[in-house]
């Protein structure tokens, strides 16, 4: 266990559940050598391969921690708590003589118990609490508490509402007594009798390339080996496939599955294809696999090492195994059967004008997501915009798609058809499947792997329009629904801070609000913009499928009160069973109101209205002309 979540430490802190992610794996597993402030003076000794997240119950469950560690005094079922693993670097004494007496040494004090982890933040945003409480405590809260003489005791906390792991020190006093012990597995290769995890680094990589066709692979492996002949091998054989079946006859080809070897140029080499086929299946894909949990566990360690690998050979990062990314979804871009596409498809669609997105009969997707000259409607008196990137869109073009040079990388237009409504505190009563706004990068890109991913996009600045375009194709695998939601033109752009800059993440296709060029909302922090959905504030109404006139009303409303740069006051009145909007102007010195700009600005209105019957919203405002 690297830390129990919602439970609060000996020094007054707290993890909020649903704020805790990690950076990118692997993580830097460090000991502390000596007992000093914070996690100085230590040193890295291994590296953190997995991190799940989950209760008690389902940690034992999907093995991510030994049912005999768990003391049921200390752990109950229900627990939340992030839950590691990796491994303890093995080296050469002759070789690194420092970082093998630092391993140990660490290693003895594991299993002396005397030593457990703490995590180390990435990013981190924390407020002041009642102990056990999730709100924030207010100021007015705070000074009536300092100014209390009742003699009350009240236990405040510091509350990390987000908290990005970034690595795990060893460490003699950890902040929760219950991330003890660490377990020590001693031959880690050992993983099941059932799944072959040596071996594979013996055998070079094939052309990343190179097409997956397993039942001609599977022949040209048995002709190698000699089954069906007089002396067949069949360990050459079993050499080819990931998994063996114990209760099957060895001898036989139903003893065997999950196979990336091939023979090329009468050379065996892993085959990078049928790699990400073996990671599809075990994420379900072709109807998953009925092999055992443990098994499908030992298999993902392994192919995750060939992941690694192949991301250093091909000098390419975004190679990832699936479940270490938690993204599901880049499964449908890096199997066997994917299709390869025209890199041209992704470029700069050269948009004449501002477009929304459009689809065409052949399943092309262009259009812009937002514009850089509107300015955000829910931002009184400040005109804020959609930002540009300073790392040209890099943290939103995250997947690979193959090509006929390669692969392009890409980011996506996701849906979640309105089952997935966002439900955090600070929604502020929005109904459509947005990431919660105190979320990081990693989190709203989490909250975007639970829905489906209609299409597959690259984005850019549109320097003539000023505006951001998108341009790609639908996804294989989108859904009737999925594709309808997105041609309604309706998508909401996700930015979170990343290096100092607003970077978009994501792009939701929205199924009930209404959006704009862009309508963003906002959380702001320390005075700066935090994070912006480019969602429409807008929405229809059940009765006028069109426009929402009583929420436009208010918003015109708004901006013509700013617009006449003159006090006024708008003020919510109850008439009967009907509320009504009121705007009261102070006159000028003199008595007059500028009719003519008001006037001018009505104009404006009629025409954005598109000759819609605007009576109500008219009625809303008439008191200002």
């Amino acid at each position: 266990m690297l830390a129990p979540l919602g439970v609060s430490t000996g020094d007054g802190r707290r993890f909020l559940a649903s704020g805790v992610t990690n950076r990118q794996l692997p993580l830097p597993m460090k000991w502390q050598r000596a007992d000093s402030e914070g996690h100085e003076d230590s040193v890295i000794v291994g590296s953190c391969t997995s991190i799940n997240y989950g209760t008690v119950a389902e940690a034992i469950a999907n093995g991510w921690v030994d049912a005999k560690c768990i003391k049921p005094n200390k752990y109950p079922n229900t627990l939340m708590a992030a839950w590691g693993s990796g491994e303890l670097f093995d080296v050469d004494t002759a070789d690194m003589p420092r970082l093998a007496e630092d391993v140990a040494e660490a290693i003895l004090l594991i299993e002396k118990e005397v030593i457990g982890p703490s995590v180390d933040a990435g990013s981190a945003q924390a407020v002041l609490a009642r102990k056990g409480s999730d709100q924030e405590i207010t100021e007015e809260e705070l000074e009536a508490l300092w100014s209390d003489d009742s003699g009350e005791d009240v236990e405040l906390e510091m509350l990390f509402t987000e908290y990005q792991i970034a690595a795990a020190t060893l460490v003699p006093i950890p902040a929760y007594a219950e991330c003890r012990p660490f377990e020590i597995i001693d031959n880690v290769e050992a993983l099941t009798a059932s799944i072959r995890s040596t071996g594979w680094n013996d055998l070079p990589l094939a052309d990343r390339d190179l097409e997956w066709d397993g039942p001609a692979a599977e022949k040209r492996i048995a002709d190698q080996a000699g089954i069906g002949g007089d002396s067949p091998d069949w360990g050459s054989y079993a050499e080819a496939f990931l998994y063996q079946d114990d209760e099957a006859d060895p001898e036989t080809k139903q003893a065997y599955g999950f196979q990336i070897v091939d023979s090329v140029d009468d050379q065996r080499m892993v085959v990078p294809r049928a790699v990400f086929a073996v990671a599809a299946i075990l994420q379900g894909a072709r109807g998953g696999t009925t092999i055992s949990q443990e098994d499908q566990d030992a298999m993902k360690s392994v192919v995750e090492s060939i992941y690694q690998r192949m991301a250093e050979e091909f000098d390419d990062d975004t190679i990832v195994a699936p479940w270490a990314s938690d993204s599901a979804s880049i499964i449908a871009s890096l199997t066997a059967a994917a299709p390869t596409y025209d890199s041209a498809t992704f470029d700069d669609p050269k948009l004449a004008r501002i477009t929304p997105i459009t689809i065409t009969e052949d399943g092309e997707v262009f259009g812009h997501i937002a514009t850089h000259d509107t300015c955000h409607v829910g931002m009184p008196r400040q005109c804020v915009t959609a930002p540009m990137s300073n790392r040209n869109y890099s943290d939103f073009h995250r997947y690979a798609l193959p090509t006929p040079d390669g692969h392009i990388e890409v980011g996506r237009i996701t849906t979640g058809l309105g089952n997935f409504a966002c439900t955090c505190k600070r929604c502020r009563g929005r109904n459509d499947d947005h990431a919660c706004l105190q979320l990081n990068a990693a989190g709203a890109i989490g909250h975007h792997d639970k829905l489906s991913t209609i299409a597959w996009v690259r984005c850019g600045e549109d320097t003539k329009n000023n505006a951001i375009w998108v341009h790609g194709v639908l996804n294989p695998d989108a859904s009737i629904d999925d594709i309808a939601s997105l041609a309604k033109a309706r998508v909401s752009g996700d930015w979170r801070p990343v290096g100092g800059n607003s970077e978009l993440v994501e792009v939701l296709s929205l199924a009930k609000e209404r959006a704009g060029f862009p309508l963003p909302s906002v959380r702001m922090a320390n005075g700066r913009v935090h994070v912006l959905t480019a969602a429409g504030v807008v929405r229809p109404s059940e009765d006028e499928p069109g426009i929402d006139y009583e929420r436009l009303g208010r918003i015109v409303a708004h901006e013509l009160a700013s617009r006449l740069a003159q006090p006024i006051q708008s003020v919510q009145e109850d008439q009967g069973d009907q509320e009504v909007l009121s705007v009261r102007k102070d006159p000028e010195p003199d008595g007059t109101i500028d009719s003519d700009l008001v006037e001018s600005l009505l104009g404006e209105l009629g025409e954005a209205v598109h000759g819609a019957d605007a009576s109500s919203l008219m009625a809303e405002i008439e008191g200002m002309s």
